[in-house]
């Protein structure tokens, strides 16, 4: 995959999650937490509608997880992706490390929690998220030229 379209496809990913992240993050809010309240129930597979109302607590760890997850986003879009466009090993070895930390603390926290079943959206995101990491390949005779 080309710096460009690896980036663009880190885009992507950003613009998708940072949606996810506010209807995670909409959760805080009463009358506006459908949308997390579903989420929340399809992650927790399968779909049976016995998620929520959110409790006190719930809604202060929605706002709290939607803005992290959020701010991840903007990373993600301002870091991340020019960092692949310019060919930033630095900062694209970074990324990867700080994504597996993000799945190894979540998956084993979703198992500690009694929700394995989300350590399988985890494997999916993490597939996602590393594609344009890894795959990214330098044009021909770019990177030669740009060592010597």
């Amino acid at each position: 995959m080309s710096p460009t379209t690896a980036a663009a496809l880190m885009r992507a990913l950003a613009a998708f999650f940072f949606i996810a992240a506010l209807i995670f993050a909409s959760g805080a809010f009463p009358g506006l937490d459908g949308l997390s309240i579903l989420m929340h129930d399809f992650v927790d597979f399968p779909l049976d509608g016995t998620t929520g109302p959110y409790t006190e607590d719930a809604r202060w760890f929605s706002a709290i997880g939607g803005g992290v997850f959020a701010s991840l986003c903007v990373v993600m879009w301002m870091i991340f992706a020019p960092a692949i466009e310019n060919g930033d090993k630095q900062i694209v070895r970074s990324a990867i490390i700080s994504i597996l930390v993000w799945f190894v603390i979540d998956s084993a926290g979703s198992v500690a929690a009694g929700v394995p079943v989300n350590v399988a959206f985890n494997v999916l995101f993490l597939a996602m998220l590393m594609a344009p990491l890894t795959l990214v390949r330098e044009p021909s005779g770019v990177g030669a030229a740009s060592r010597a």
